[in-house]
Order: structure tokens, then C-alpha cells, then sequence
């Protein structure tokens, strides 16, 4: 079983990078524009892009989102995305840490985050079907107080697990599942998608549940299916056929957002692609947004410096747009949409 988790992590870190296994259908963020205002009334130094998430303050809202742990691979992949994490100021998901939870060895791909990134949110990850089942409480709970987490994410994939060769699409209790977490883990629990993106009947439920903080990771960006499809067998034809039916099946991002009114923390990662999307979907009511594709190759290299430099590129584009449309905190922005106007 450990081998297994181990190849699949580096199948996946491989396939990732394939573009042609994204979506192709948008998030929808270029369905948006920003309204230009010549008068903004506001100094360029007067913008603060800081935000507060979980506590601690961070320089602007962006997460980079779970990608990666378990594998020899992830040893430096983890270490240069918490590097650079701790340098700009932004928060950091680890990817799925069932691999650590099962085997001692591949712990370091993980806990070397905590060395990299003192002062950083750091948020552990799992799945729904583990929680359900093989991982207990305290055994995951002991995890996350060795990285020194902030919270712990538990990612919901029914679809990309019923592609997924080794998948488990044992669903039913879910959500009894992630209220009993919500109740008695002692880190504040964020729910996600890993990028078929949540409707707003299924956010409503997870807020019925007790779930405060939950991540979109909508349709527009990698897509799990697709790569699931590519990791499935030759005597596997029919699975892989019918998931070509599946290239396009989610929920767009921007849609969501669109749509969604909701008091719940929300963060928006699946389909940004460009710096100015991360200003776009906090207009459209997110609180941050959440990157993973668009640093996948970077991170991958050991140029940390060209990774931060990255980032900061993020960061400096949001602070730009707030100065464009005149507003000088991230909290007169987060659900600003007077400040968009919407593409026919």
C-alpha cells in the first residue's frame, strides 16, 4: 500500500505539469474586468495588502495550495514552496499526508515545511475517505502538532477517486464524517475540493455541518480525471473512455463565487491562472485566493529565488489593481463587485 501512495504521488506530480490535462473550459475569471478609476483618491503607499487568516496575519491573501508529500521528490519541493512562503508572507497546504501517516520514512517530505517556514500557516490535508475510515484522530491529530500546523484541510474527490486506479469511493457518511472533525479535532478543520469545485448546495451543507472555512478549488485549472485517465491500464479501456465524457465536468471558480453568498470563510483556488485573478476573486467575495498549477514547474527547481520572485509578482499585481479601483485595504475589496463589470 505505501509503495503504491508513493507512485501515485509522483504520477501525479508528473502529470500535473501536463497542460493538455487541464480543463478547457476557464475558471471564469476572464468572463471579468476590472472598472478603471482615474480618481482613486488613495496614495500608492497608503495600500495595505495585508490580511488576517486563522490568527495570524499574513502580507497578502494568497495560499499556495496542497500539491505534494511522501515522495523523495517532495523533500525539496516542499522545502523551496515553504521557503519562499516564509519570505513573501503568504500561507502554504501540504499535499495529502496519509503517505506519512502510514509510513515513518517519507515524514521528513513534510515536517522539513516547519523548518523552512517558522512563522508560516502551514495546513495539513487528508481526505474525507481516510478520516471515514483508516486514520484515526489522535493519530492525525499527533501529526499536525509535530509540523506545528495551523489546520488541517480535508479534501473531497468522489470523482477523481472513481478514476483513480487504487481509488476508494466510499462516500456514504461523509459529512457526518466532517462533523464529528469539526467537533472534536483540536485544529480548525477547511474543506476543500481538489478541483471539480464545491456547489453552493454542497457549501451550504458543509456550513450546516460546522465547517467555517471552505475552499472552492473549482472547474478551470488541472483536472484530476484527466490525469487520473492517464494512469489507468490498457485493460482498463472503458474507464479510460468514459472519462473523456468528464474533461469538462466541475464547477467553474468564478461561478461559484458568482453566486455564492455565504458568512463562511472562503477561499477561491482552481483555475487562477494569472496575478489578476487573485484580485478578481476576492472582489467576487473571496477572502483569498489559492494558487497551485500556475507554481507547480518553478517549484519543482531548486531557483527559490525565481519562485519568490514569482510570487511577489502576485502580490505586487494586487496591489496595483487595489490602487486601479481605489481602494486601499484587502477588507474594501473582498466582495467589492461594484469594482467589476462582467464580459458578455
Amino acid at each position: 500500500m505505501t509503495r503504491d501512495i508513493e507512485q501515485r504521488k509522483r504520477d501525479h506530480l508528473i502529470l500535473a505539469q501536463n497542460e493538455a490535462l487541464n480543463f478547457s473550459i476557464s475558471a471564469g475569471f476572464d468572463r471579468w474586468r476590472f472598472i478603471h478609476n482615474a480618481l482613486p483618491e488613495i496614495n500608492l503607499d497608503e495600500i495595505a495588502t495585508r490580511t488576517t487568516f486563522l490568527g495570524k496575519e499574513l502580507q497578502f491573501p494568497l495560499l499556495i495550495s496542497s500539491m505534494s508529500g511522501g515522495v523523495e521528490e517532495s523533500f525539496n519541493f516542499n522545502a523551496n514552496l515553504a521557503t519562499a512562503a516564509e519570505s513573501v508572507g503568504c500561507a502554504l497546504g501540504l499535499g495529502s499526508i496519509r503517505a506519512a501517516l502510514e509510513n515513518e520514512k517519507v515524514r521528513d517530505s513534510f515536517l522539513i515545511a516547519r523548518e523552512k517556514a517558522p512563522s508560516t500557516i502551514i495546513m495539513a490535508n487528508l481526505g474525507v475517505a481516510q478520516i471515514m475510515g483508516s486514520q484515526s484522530m489522535d493519530r492525525v491529530a499527533a501529526f499536525c502538532h509535530d509540523l506545528k500546523a495551523n489546520a488541517l484541510i480535508i479534501h473531497l474527490n468522489p470523482l477523481q477517486e472513481a478514476f483513480q486506479p487504487e481509488g476508494d469511493t466510499q462516500f456514504k457518511g461523509a459529512l457526518n464524517a466532517i462533523k464529528t472533525w469539526v467537533d472534536e479535532f483540536p485544529l480548525p478543520l477547511i474543506v476543500k475540493e481538489v478541483g471539480q469545485g464545491l456547489s453552493i448546495e454542497v457549501i451550504q451543507k458543509l456550513k450546516g455541518a460546522g465547517v467555517e472555512t471552505i475552499d472552492i478549488a473549482g472547474a478551470g485549472g488541472s483536472n484530476w480525471i484527466s490525469i487520473e485517465r492517464e494512469r489507468l491500464s490498457e485493460d482498463q479501456s472503458i474507464l479510460k473512455q468514459t472519462a473523456l465524457e468528464f474533461a469538462n465536468w466541475g464547477e467553474p471558480t468564478a461561478e461559484v463565487l458568482e453566486n455564492l453568498e455565504t458568512d463562511l470563510c472562503v477561499i477561491a483556488s482552481g483555475g487562477l491562472k494569472q496575478p489578476l485573478d487573485l484580485a478578481k476573486a476576492i472582489a467576487l467575495g473571496a477572502h483569498m485566493g489559492g494558487v497551485a498549477g500556475a507554481l507547480l514547474r518553478q517549484a519543482l527547481t531548486d531557483d527559490t529565488e525565481k519562485l519568490i520572485e514569482q510570487l511577489l509578482v502576485w502580490k505586487k499585481t494586487l496591489e496595483m489593481a487595489m490602487f486601479g479601483v481605489g481602494v486601499n485595504k484587502i477588507d474594501e475589496l473582498i466582495g467589492n463587485r461594484s469594482l467589476l463589470h462582467k464580459i458578455d
